[in-house]
């Protein structure tokens, strides 16, 4: 059973080989919107050597520009110990970059007035009403206070709720992981009141703290919509975009397109396999939908969600979101003392569900300002760059998120190609 906290946590000749499928023609196209193909071509040759000094097992990229597709590479293994080869179709655990997608779904009930953003989320979800705010020692010893403020919906999408993943060794983070350590206790009646009953790690609006609060969303959505959150995507996102792959599980007759997932084994770094990886094995439709993280996807299919983005809420005749939802959406809603959300995020805000540029000179990356979009814990990775009408989607399967940081440099390599 798959819970809303799961995510708490030299090559053989096949490995080798490189396949840039339709060569000719996209080359053709990427000259056409001005990159360079030769300067595209230097993707290839890095993300190969993360792969020949076995750090990756493989990887699948692919840019486009203008709406076109201008380079896609599958390169490496979906399965080493199977012997079978990435491919453009390959099945991705996506982990956290569900939250974009949720986001988009719970953006479709706000467009309908069945939410506002400044509403206290336990309007609708009354478990999180009079919430406690962790403020020092621990056990018994624990001090808290009372929450000055209701956690705004506002706060789930920008995960300024205070609520958190258990990722940490903090006080607050040790709870999360002893109720983590009964997972047969949790179940889709109990698990809000559990959760709610833990303090929160600061004041609600207060800070930046990555956590549980897009899975809250989820919870949220199925209440105002009266269906299961994959149903309700389905109905809302995946069938009128043609997102065929996408999904809380993987059918049976699809399973042989599912990736293996690696990490390090911690006394040798060495890639493996990775046993009991986050939220299972994806056989089988999960009891909780895990709106935060437990979505499957495609190259293609995830292309199609970000290129409607993009398009302002639309994309091939179909419209999903108004086109001022969209500039909400992607629109830094942090306050400058918050900027940036963390170390790490040099020039990042953060909108809905997504980081965005807000100061290109800060960031470590070539960007351009209102540049969009997150990551997955296995290494999964996507930006929409609205400026230059560029879309870059990297996709790989290693736990952790930033362990081999890949992404960094096919980031820059895709900029690097802009010739015009």
């Amino acid at each position: 059973m798959r819970f809303i906290f799961g995510l708490m946590l030299c090559c053989s000749l096949m490995a080798c080989q490189s396949t840039v499928v339709d060569a000719k023609n996209t080359a053709n196209l990427a000259e056409s919107v001005g990159f360079s193909t030769e300067r595209l071509d230097r993707i290839a040759p890095v993300m190969q050597s993360y792969i020949d000094q076995g750090k990756l097992a493989g990887t699948l990229t692919l840019v486009a520009k203008d709406g076109k597709i201008v380079y896609l590479n599958a390169q490496g293994m979906q399965d080493k110990e199977a012997g079978k080869s990435m491919s453009e179709d390959t099945i991705f655990r996506i982990y956290s970059m569900s939250k974009p997608i949720t986001a988009v779904a719970a953006m479709t009930l706000w467009e309908q007035g069945k939410f506002h953003m400044f509403d206290p989320i336990s309007k609708y979800l009354p478990e999180f009403k009079d919430m406690k705010v962790y403020v020092s020692g621990a056990g018994d010893d624990m001090v808290l206070e009372d929450a000055k403020s209701p956690i705004r919906i506002i706060d789930l999408f920008m995960h300024t709720s205070g609520l958190s993943y258990g990722f940490t060794g903090s006080e607050v983070d040790k709870l999360y992981q002893q109720l983590l350590s009964k997972p047969d206790e949790l179940n889709r009646s109990n698990i809000l009141s559990k959760m709610a009953a833990l303090p929160l790690v600061h004041q609600p609006g207060t800070a930046w703290n990555y956590g549980v609060s897009t899975d809250i969303i989820g919870f949220l959505m199925e209440k105002l919509s009266g269906k299961r959150l994959g149903e309700y995507m389905q109905e809302t996102i995946f069938s009128p975009l043609g997102m065929k792959d996408t999904g809380f599980h993987v059918p049976a007759n699809k399973v042989d397109r599912l990736t293996q997932i690696y990490t390090a084994d911690r006394k040798t770094g060495k890639t493996i396999v990775m046993q009991n990886e986050p939220l299972g094995d994806y056989m089988s439709d999960p009891e909780i939908h895990n709106a935060g993280g437990g979505l499957v996807s495609t190259m293609q299919d995830y292309f199609t969600f970000a290129q409607m983005m993009l398009n302002g809420g639309e994309i091939n005749g179909v419209r999903i979101l108004g086109r001022k939802t969209v500039e909400y959406m992607s629109s830094n809603h942090l306050p400058n003392n918050l900027i940036p959300f963390n170390a790490d995020s040099q020039g990042e805000g953060y909108g809905l569900a997504m980081s965005v540029t807000v100061d290109p000179g800060m960031s470590g990356f070539m960007s351009s300002k209102g540049n969009f979009g997150w990551g997955g814990a296995a290494s999964t990775y996507f930006r929409v760059d609205p400026v230059e009408k560029i879309i870059l989607i990297s996709m790989a399967q290693f736990i952790p998120m930033g362990f081999h940081r890949y992404h960094d440099d096919f980031r820059n390599l895709v900029y690097q190609a802009l010739v015009e």
